[in-house]
């Protein structure tokens, strides 16, 4: 059945103004009509959204599935885990999300749930569990992961074994990669990825089409990704001394940054003196021309809420539209998909709507209304 939305403000595009109230007609997944005349010629489910400001969908590129909640992602009720992701990412406006490193005991059954149509979504990408140092497991997860568990998490010491990791990800279900290419050993100690590791993983990941995200911590670990050809880092380097030169060739390299700014306040400290020069890393970035993809790191950060980071991108320098870019074009453009990230008719209905019914500014994307995935409501739903 056609999904129509009146009295739908539309936010195509970052670059463009937002709509006067009109009217949006789905069909068969896809946007078929934007404007007063789109009548639906069959019966139609209405969404009246009374002038309330509608989105291409939001992406979140840095999510981790760890936590309790998702233990029971096997066979635990679908009405238990469907509320837990509505939690976390559709009440947040998220259609699309990252899974930058999990267990992937937890995240495929998850993820196939949702491909069944069981669950409503968001959908998801993972990137398995990730790959870390030759003996680099991270110490805030070593702790917490049982000796015989540790096979989860490969560390390869060699090119040829980070290409059998890449292999063997790809197998299991991953459809991204991402390589601790500075792994915080010790709360005040990084280990770097040997670059030769980290070369042959990215080019085993970009012969399977997989893109590659790198958590790089400081300069050390910035230098091997940038230097092995990720596409991403999935952080700004928190230990930003001698990164400058680097961020700006990564943004010269067209390598992406999600800048996951609330999660340093929020899990190390709230003191300036650390996280402005994380702020400024950021605003050296993007005016050396960088293109940044919104994160949240929520999983390893137990905060759901959105605002946080919201306000640290604009203290960053970024306005609402560059906000929205990094929720919805960047996102699509970096996978290169050519159907989404805007407003336009044939494109995917992937559609997320504000709260606010004037010109949004950085927090109003905290205050979702509704959710549209494949122009289906998914939140809140029939049943929710």
């Amino acid at each position: 059945m056609d999904l129509l939305l009146s009295d739908a403000r539309v936010w195509a595009s970052p670059a463009e103004p937002v709509s006067e109230p009109t009217t949006v007609l789905i069909r068969d997944g896809v946007v078929a009509h934007i404007g007063e005349q789109a009548l639906a010629p069959a019966p139609a489910n209405v969404v009246a959204v009374d002038g309330r400001v509608v989105c291409s969908g939001f992406w979140n590129c840095h999510v981790h599935l760890t936590g309790g909640k998702w233990q029971a992602a096997r066979r635990g009720p679908a009405a238990v885990l469907q509320a837990a992701l509505d939690d976390t990412f559709l009440s947040r406006g998220f259609t699309s999300v990252l899974d930058l490193s999990s267990n992937p005991t937890t995240t495929m059954p998850l993820i196939r749930r949702i491909e069944s149509g069981e669950l409503r979504g968001p959908g998801i990408m993972t990137a398995g569990s990730g790959i870390r140092p030759w003996r680099g497991i991270p110490f805030y997860v070593r702790d917490d992961v049982p000796w015989f568990l540790r096979w989860l998490m490969p560390g390869p010491a060699t090119a040829a074994g980070a290409r059998a990791v890449v292999a063997l990800q790809a197998r299991s279900g991953a459809t991204i990669t991402k390589l601790f290419s500075g792994s915080y050993v010790e709360p005040t100690r990084v280990k770097p990825m040997r670059l030769r590791v980290a070369q042959a993983a990215v080019d085993a990941a970009h012969r399977r089409g997989m893109r590659v995200f790198a958590h790089p911590s400081n300069r050390e670990g910035t230098a091997v990704a940038v230097n092995a050809g990720v596409d991403a880092l999935a952080h700004v380097p928190d230990e930003t001394e001698g990164t400058e030169g680097l961020l700006r060739e990564a943004a010269r390299r067209d390598i992406h940054v999600i800048p996951t700014l609330h999660m340093f306040a929020s899990t190390v400290t709230t003191d300036e003196s650390y996280l402005a020069p994380i702020r400024g890393a950021l605003r050296g970035f993007i005016d050396a021309g960088g293109h940044v993809l919104f994160g949240t790191d929520v999983g390893y950060m137990p905060d759901t809420e959105t605002r946080g980071e919201y306000a640290a991108m604009h203290a960053s320098g970024m306005d609402a539209a560059d906000i929205l870019r990094s929720l919805t074009s960047a996102p699509e453009r970096f996978f290169g998909r050519r159907d989404g990230g805007t407003i336009r008719v044939g494109n995917r209905a992937d559609l997320t709507i504000l709260r606010t019914r004037g010109m949004p500014g950085p927090e109003d994307f905290a205050d979702i209304h509704a959710v549209i995935k494949h122009g289906r409501l998914v939140f809140p739903s029939a049943d929710s």
